[in-house]
């Protein structure tokens, strides 16, 4: 994980263990530090390049400090470690955000609805947050940032650069392991060729330096690859469509 001075890695039961340690924030009802360690891992991916910043979820409890020993008695909880870019909104801040801009709809917004309808969407105005499909945040808190891109830094796009491939339309060419590294997982083009793509449309990577951001969920689950049966899955997938189609209609309705 790296050199963190508020991640503490411990011996617990004969296995390894991080105590995270949540800072409080200036309008936050926190004031002390809070611990939480880990008990198990929800999501902890490869990463594709060697400078990136990845996302952990893990399973935790809340002790009592940094030594991990002594538990608060508390139930399980979620604990998300990820990198934000610095001075982008926080997913508590963007939470915050869709609930005050719901509370100000009026019944009076909502007569267009069918009527059977209508009042499911009244009472969910009314009972926000719990009526929102969204994981309630129990405690956030930013850690360090990273560097600042020096100002007189250049980007160098030979670095880890691999060479073009010319390959005929009816030829099937199967990529070595070698030349797969370099492969973006998501899109399956290689970043050199997402790179030129980029430089012809003109667009340029910011380098922007990244913030630490910890959060702590009151529900525990599991990770939407984990899920053995097609119904859970889809209905994870329906309520992150829910979830976007609320943060849209925050950002264009409400503007």
């Amino acid at each position: 994980m790296g050199f963190d001075p508020i991640v503490h890695r411990i011996m617990f039961k004969g296995k390894i263990r991080y105590v995270y340690e949540l800072t409080p924030k200036e309008s936050d009802e926190m004031r002390e530090p809070l611990y939480f360690r880990t008990t198990a891992t929800i999501f902890n991916p490869r990463i594709v390049c060697i400078s990136g910043r990845k996302t952990r979820v893990w399973r935790a409890i809340q002790v009592t400090g940094p030594d991990g020993l002594r538990g608060t008695g508390g139930k399980e909880v979620v604990l998300k470690d990820v990198w934000l870019d610095k001075g982008s909104r926080t997913e508590k801040q963007n939470q915050d955000l869709i609930y005050e801009k719901l509370r100000e709809i009026k019944e009076s917004a909502c007569e267009w609805i069918e009527a059977d309808y209508r009042t499911r969407v009244i009472d969910a105005l009314n009972n926000i947050p719990d009526s929102m499909p969204f994981m309630r945040i129990l405690y956030d808190s930013k850690g360090m940032d990273c560097k600042d891109c020096s100002p007189s830094a250049k980007p160098d796009r030979s670095i880890l650069s691999s060479p073009e491939l010319e390959v005929s339309p009816n030829q099937n060419v199967l990529l070595s392991s070698t030349q797969n590294k370099t492969s973006n997982i998501a899109t399956g083009t290689s970043r050199d060729a997402q790179m030129n793509t980029e430089q012809k449309n003109g667009l340029q990577r910011r380098y922007m330096a990244k913030m630490q951001y910890r959060l702590v969920y009151a529900q525990v689950g599991y990770a939407l690859h984990d899920v053995q049966s097609i119904d859970k899955a889809f209905k994870a997938i329906n309520d992150v469509f829910i979830g976007d189609a609320i943060f849209l209609f925050d950002e264009y309705c409400f503007c």
